[in-house]
């Protein structure tokens, strides 16, 4: 039978430590910081590598503010797509739908801002954007006519990418990508 003493030792021991190591990660391991993020100027930004290849995939400016700016100059609605790197559904949205060929047509008609959640984490806030990827549809003056959360489908978009632009201008994008697929 082991010494009652020395297990008494050892357990306080133990416990002492715990605690103590308990006491240290709480006030050095918990601390929250909401840093900023230096951003690199705003680019044309292609969302898929086969897309990007091939010449003919949506076109992005990244970052809401400079899409804003941009959306005001040329008096065009935007599209806003918040999207993270490590999101394995964003990346399934970004292969399935945003490739639809009528969606990549009607994208020349919007101003199509890429969000990342990583490095644009204010904009997120602003959006009040949780899940990823969140599609938002703004007018030129930037308030919000639709909203989806999660991967919506190509027949979704493309429909309510029609609604919110002009009938001429619809027609004008079909036909350029009629001319383009051909």
């Amino acid at each position: 039978m082991p010494d009652p003493t020395l297990f008494n030792l050892i357990s306080r021991w133990v416990a002492g430590t715990a605690g103590l190591l308990i006491v240290l990660v709480v006030w050095a391991g918990f601390e929250i910081r909401d840093e900023a993020v230096e951003s690199p100027p705003p680019r044309p930004v292609r969302l898929s590598a086969t897309t990007q290849e091939q010449g003919n995939g949506i076109e992005y400016v990244e970052g809401y503010e400079a899409g804003l700016r941009r959306a005001a100059v040329e008096n065009r609605p935007i599209l806003v797509i918040f999207r993270a790197a490590w999101c394995h559904w964003c990346a399934e949205f970004a292969h399935g739908p945003l490739v639809d060929r009528r969606l990549v047509g009607l994208s020349r008609e919007f101003i199509c801002v890429m969000v990342d959640a990583d490095r644009h984490a204010t904009d997120c806030r602003r959006f009040g954007v949780k899940e990823f990827p969140t599609v938002i549809m703004l007018t030129t003056e930037g308030d919000e006519c639709r909203r989806w959360t999660g991967c919506p489908s190509a027949d979704e978009l493309v429909s309510a990418m029609t609604e919110t632009l002009p009938t001429a201008r619809v027609a004008a994008a079909v036909e350029d990508d009629a001319a383009t697929t051909r």
